[in-house]
């Protein structure tokens, strides 16, 4: 029986509504010294039930899981990633700037933090620095960045645990498919409890400003991180890999790539879906940004495969677009922690190497 669709969301109900009834029924009729543990083992029953009801709901719904081997982590990321259009341009150098050092080390997290405003959004939101081991062994050298978003409800730290970037990331540098970068984990979630979704909303935070200008300038002004759009990437999951994508391609001058892992490509909430660069295969139809972007989408996760189409039909050069799909897995971080290492190999392929 598969992990979704109707079968097991009607057999999960009719557990749910048989356990109570049978409990009722039943009740009385225990008797004796077991009557009570009985009883309480009835009412666990109805308990459990209820939960795997709400579970296998929710999981119908958001799609986390789309097998069983899924659920146990048997997933996998054997599938090429695949150009569709072409028209990349040369890459380029530039010059670094001073540090200040207003980070300090987050032992827990294994990475620098703090919380600064930035100077054209006034949003003043907590940044979280990964430093590869090269960055300590060739002082001298500048290194390229790679900002990194998380979905929503989520924070920017899951990029470090359970994501486990810097180890994929590292992973990768020892097979020699990967260079050394600068993870950066902006807080995406300015306001607790409401999804901006990376934009600029009218009245309220300037959420994309905060992403791109603010945070490329704090980063600059702290460690040794190259400075021209060539040496700046995205990479997000679900509703971060909206965000990596919509600002990669909103603001082309200051990245030269982008991955969205499970992406979608245009606002869920209707208020922000009129906000100017809301709609990223409208802006790729539109504007022809000199982006990349690897889109990635797994066949068990229907939504996310429809999205990368859409954005393949969208693209024009100089936009190049580039699909990783995976013939199996859910909505969830199994499958893009397996994704990680095609995606740090593919944004090398990409990004100015350190300088």
């Amino acid at each position: 029986m598969s992990l979704l669709g109707p079968p097991l969301l009607v057999l999960s109900i009719l557990l749910a509504l048989a356990a109570p009834v049978g409990c009722a029924l039943l009740w009385g009729r225990v008797r004796g010294m077991t009557a009570w543990p009985v009883r309480i083992a009835m009412i666990v029953v109805c308990q459990v039930t209820a939960v795997l009801l709400a579970g296998v709901g929710l999981n119908d719904h958001f799609q986390f899981f789309a097998s069983w081997n899924d659920l146990i982590g048997q997933n996998g990321a054997d599938a090429p990633i695949q150009q569709q259009n072409s028209g990349s341009q040369p890459l380029a150098r530039g010059l670094s700037k001073r540090l200040r050092n207003d980070f300090r080390p987050d032992r827990r997290d294994s990475a620098y933090s703090a919380e600064l405003v930035g100077a054209k959004s006034g949003i003043r939101s907590r940044i979280w620095v990964w430093l590869p081991p090269q960055y300590r062994q060739r002082p001298r050298q500048r290194f390229p960045v790679i900002e990194l978003f998380p979905g929503f409800p989520g924070t920017p730290i899951t990029w470090f645990h359970t994501m486990q970037g810097p180890k994929k990331l590292q992973e990768a540098m020892k097979k020699g498919a990967a260079q050394p970068y600068i993870l950066v984990a902006p807080t995406i979630t300015v306001v607790p409890g409401h999804d901006t979704e990376c934009t600029n909303v009218p009245g309220g935070p300037k959420v994309a400003t905060w992403l791109t200008e603010d945070v490329r300038r704090i980063v600059m002004e702290n460690f040794r991180a190259l400075p021209g759009r060539d040496g700046w990437g995205t990479m997000g999951y679900s509703t971060g890999g909206y965000c990596a994508a919509k600002l990669a391609t909103e603001y082309p001058r200051l990245f030269r790539a982008g991955v969205s892992m499970s992406g979608y490509f245009t606002a869920s909430n209707p208020a922000l879906a009129r906000v100017p660069g809301a709609d990223v295969p409208a802006l790729l139809q539109t504007r022809h940004p000199n982006v990349d972007l690897l889109l990635t989408a797994s066949k068990q996760d229907p939504g996310t495969t429809t999205a990368v189409n859409t954005m393949v039909r969208a693209a024009r050069p100089p936009s190049v677009v580039y699909t990783y799909v995976v013939p199996r897995g859910g909505h969830n971080t199994g499958v893009w922690t397996a994704m990680l290492p095609k995606c740090f190999q593919w944004l090398t392929t990409q990004l100015t190497h350190a300088d």
